[in-house]
């Protein structure tokens, strides 16, 4: 039972530790992203691609 808590413990610190990579990523300053839980991570991040895929050249 251990090793399984210590193997769950592990992989939530990669998943946090992939999180916030890519929340450093996103053109926000690193005082608002380093402050957003997951989900509000995967709703910034699926915003801006969208914003993207809509405005490839970056110009509303």
């Amino acid at each position: 039972k251990e090793k399984s808590k210590n193997a769950a413990k592990t992989r939530r610190e990669k998943e946090n530790g992939e999180f916030y990579e890519l929340a450093k990523l996103l053109p926000l300053p690193s005082a608002i992203t380093s402050q957003l839980d997951k989900a509000s991570i995967i709703r910034l991040t699926t915003s801006y691609l969208k914003m993207r895929a809509v405005f490839p050249e970056g110009n509303p």
